[in-house]
């Protein structure tokens, strides 16, 4: 009807470094994004997105979150919410709270919404546990740790959504996504901070190894599903890494090459995490079959890309190194 407002995509999570960098593509291609943060929270990525239209909002609570959908009436939702990824987010009642009961209130919001085209839920990789030597999506997840079994409940969830109420739902499994945004904590932007000054920081074992895709990729796999949605059977789930195994000693020897670094690794000196595995890495032919979706970013590439912002980004930056996930409360 001539008038009538745009309809948004919600993003949840959009102070997350997912969400943010979802939020600031859709907004730049022109659509109109509401950016669901938590109530409290702080954060460097959300102070620059213009174009966003920010909202607090306690997506464990359900009346909030109903009567919130029913207010906005979101073509599409891209729920990004995730507690638990770290290893200080170890509270069992938070991660169960925010991964699937509050994954539960938006799909029963949207349940029956006419004209809602998407529900993209990200998972993640974990969900493959210690199966999780390139899986494909029907592989047995054996997931290990109760964020990756909160992430498991959460992808049957929005499959039972999609098979039983036909809500137009997807999941796509994230492997390990990096870029800007990142938090400074994490692997990627805490080695490329240690490598603009030609060191390199703590590393746990060479062996260790990770499917590393750039955050440009997967913002990508979500426009996809959201594009083809109508044409897409309801609860399917996609892998979305790059397909590549790469140890941690093949990622420090590529940083070392481009940042001229000579500053020899020191394996070993961090402990390694229980969630580590030797052969983490993806199979992402469904996604390719299926979407028309692949990584294009090489590591390199991806890694160059990071440092670059990282250099244009001084006072984002130092914001994000003082407000990181691991120096946070619960």
């Amino acid at each position: 009807m001539s008038g009538s407002p745009i309809r948004p995509v919600l993003i949840t999570g959009c102070s997350g470094f997912i969400g943010a960098n979802l939020a600031a593509a859709v907004s730049a291609r022109g659509g109109r994004v509401i950016g669901v943060e938590r109530p409290g929270c702080s954060s460097f990525r959300t102070r620059e997105l213009n174009a966003v239209e920010l909202v607090r909002l306690d997506l464990r609570q359900q009346s909030e979150v109903h009567g919130f959908i029913q207010r906005v009436k979101p073509l599409a939702i891209f729920n990004c919410a995730a507690y638990g990824a770290y290893a200080v987010q170890d509270d069992p009642q938070r991660i169960f709270d925010v991964n699937v009961l509050a994954v539960r209130h938006l799909l029963e919001a949207v349940r029956g919404l006419a004209g809602f085209q998407a529900f993209v839920q990200a998972g993640s990789s974990s969900e493959y546990g210690s199966n999780c030597s390139g899986p494909n999506e029907d592989a047995r997840a054996e997931p290990d740790s109760e964020y990756a079994v909160s992430k498991v409940a959460a992808t049957q969830l929005v499959r039972m959504y999609a098979k039983k109420y036909g809500v137009p739902g997807w999941v796509l499994r994230l492997y390990s996504v990096y870029g800007p945004y990142e938090d400074f904590s994490r692997l990627i932007p805490n080695l490329l901070g240690h490598a603009q000054e030609r060191r390199l920081p703590p590393l746990v074992s060479p062996n260790t190894s990770r499917d590393f895709v750039y955050v440009t990729d997967v913002v990508r796999a979500f426009e996809a599903v959201l594009t083809q949605a109508a044409q897409l059977e309801p609860g399917e789930v996609f892998n979305v890494g790059s397909g590549v195994r790469t140890t941690l000693a093949e990622l420090v020897r590529v940083v070392r090459e481009l940042f001229e670094v000579r500053a020899e690794p020191a394996w070993g000196t961090m402990p390694d995490r229980a969630w580590d595995h030797p052969e983490w890495f993806a199979d992402p032919s469904k996604a390719a079959r299926v979407l028309g979706w692949r990584s294009l970013v090489p590591l390199r590439a991806g890694l160059s890309a990071f440092a670059r912002w990282i250099d244009d980004h001084p006072e984002l930056v130092t914001e994000g190194r003082a407000d990181t996930v691991l120096e946070s409360k619960p």
